[in-house]
């Protein structure tokens, strides 16, 4: 026990060090967790937005007109976490609008961003 005791003592030093290099590597690990959580928030509220504006854009604070919507369809494409999803709402939207005489360009922009997912 007293060999124990003198070790520990004659150590200190180190061992204050390790416990800051600890210390250290553990407060980094969790702020690269809480960026990654901070990321998939923002993320996640991005894309929440452009599926609103592009299914409702004439609402206060949605997106404007035909031009607005094809650029959303186009930034669609860069979410890759929700590409399942996308893929469907497009495959929808297509039918839906794809009736819609007015709304060509808008499905051509569809199969575009379809084609490049897939």
């Amino acid at each position: 026990m007293t060999q124990l005791a003198s070790w520990l003592s004659s150590n200190t030093a180190a061992f204050s060090i390790m416990g800051a290099a600890v210390a250290f590597i553990v407060s980094t690990i969790q702020q690269i967790f809480q960026r990654r959580a901070d990321a998939r928030e923002r993320e996640f509220q991005a894309f929440h937005k452009l599926v609103r504006d592009l299914v409702a854009p004439h609402q206060p604070g949605g997106a404007q007109g035909m031009p607005a919507q094809a650029a959303i369809i186009f930034e669609l494409r860069h979410f890759d976490r929700y590409r399942e999803f996308t893929r469907r709402l497009l495959e929808m939207l297509k039918k839906e609008w794809g009736t819609d005489t007015g709304s060509p360009e808008l499905v051509l922009e569809m199969e575009l961003t379809l084609k490049h997912i897939q």
